[in-house]
């Protein structure tokens, strides 16, 4: 649905040119929910501005729903942006239009006869449950209230596409949820394809199927988010699901541990699928002469499948436990063996 190819954008700033992108490739199959995420300055928002050519791309090719955009202009590419719907974070409603008037703000522009704008507008508002706030002013509207506007303000065009930009990080916690599930309801009824930005890894894992991880204008690490949060390879998506999880302990914790008697290893260990199930820090204390202790530890489900990460202390005689650490490395599991400077 979505296939960008060595992407890049160059603004000319007072000191000269800036490289905000730097050879994007991605793609995004036909009803995925595909999420890029990044620190503040990693290029996310250009990149996805200029998926529906609010930015103009320097160089590379965007392919939506088989049709190349980035060649377009004028009419050509007002009618190709009527199939990418866009939220973004601020809302942008229009303060003197009621909700009713902001869903049917680009029906209007395009033409399209009352009676129909009417029945569109009354299927959005059903859809993202404001029927009853249908008559308000966005002033009397919470933000996720708003936010659910500017939802149904997107879809008003029945999009093939809908793009996010950082669509919930100007709302709390308990309803950023609420426009989260409201966004893969909308998935999944409509199977429609969303490519979303933002800087929380808990977005990432709640909705999308596919993570592309930015910095400096570049895509540094991507993949299935469940495979992406069990193995990541670079430093900026470990600190992100780091985060999340909360694997970083305070460094006095850590020497409590290991000035107490015996030999000691600091493990933490990540299982997914079947492993999940395994009961292994039981097998190491009836396999091992050692003693094991859990530091830290989550089980989480992405997609339906269990991720789950445990921070061990493993302690006792050095050679048991360089034992009981070799039979990790045979379950399958990933493996990494702590170092901490005290």
């Amino acid at each position: 649905m979505i296939r960008i190819t060595e992407l890049s954008k160059v603004f000319q700033g007072p000191n000269g040119p800036v490289q905000a992108l730097k050879n994007i490739n991605l793609s995004v199959s036909k009803g995925e929910i595909a999420g890029i995420i990044g620190y503040s300055g990693a290029g996310k928002s250009t990149l996805i501005r200029c998926v529906n050519l609010l930015e103009t791309p320097t160089s590379g090719t965007i392919v939506v729903d088989g049709q190349e955009i980035t060649s377009l202009r004028g009419e050509q590419l007002r009618q190709a942006r009527r199939k990418m719907g866009m939220i973004f974070q601020h809302f942008n409603l229009l303060s003197s239009r009621t909700v009713r008037e902001n869903i049917a703000f680009p029906l209007e522009i395009a033409g399209v006869p009352r009676a129909e704008i009417k029945k569109r507008v009354d299927e959005l508002l059903e859809l993202v449950g404001l029927t009853d706030r249908a008559d308000n002013y966005p002033a009397q509207l919470s933000g996720g209230q708003k936010q659910r506007v500017g939802i149904a303000r997107a879809l008003a065009s029945n999009p093939s596409v809908l793009l996010c930009d950082e669509a919930t990080s100007a709302l709390d916690p308990a309803t950023t949820r609420s426009i989260l599930q409201l966004l893969l309801d909308i998935n999944q009824q409509l199977g429609l394809t969303i490519l979303l930005i933002t800087h929380e890894m808990d977005v990432i894992k709640e909705i999308c199927d596919t993570v592309y991880v930015m910095e400096a204008g570049e895509i540094i690490e991507s993949g299935p988010v469940l495979d992406v949060f069990a193995h990541p390879t670079r430093e900026t998506t470990r600190a992100f699901i780091e985060s999340l999880y909360q694997l970083d302990l305070p460094s006095d914790f850590y020497r409590q541990i290991v000035h107490r008697p015996g030999f000691h290893r600091l493990v933490r260990l990540v299982f997914t699928g079947v492993n999940a199930a395994e009961p292994i820090v039981a097998t190491l204390g009836q396999k091992f002469a050692v003693t094991v202790n859990i530091m830290a530890g989550n089980i989480d489900y992405i997609k339906g499948q269990p991720l789950g990460i445990l921070t061990l202390d493993i302690s006792g005689d050095s050679l048991e436990v360089e034992k009981a650490l070799s039979y990790l490395h045979t379950t399958g599991l990933k493996v990494e063996v702590l170092e901490y400077e005290f």
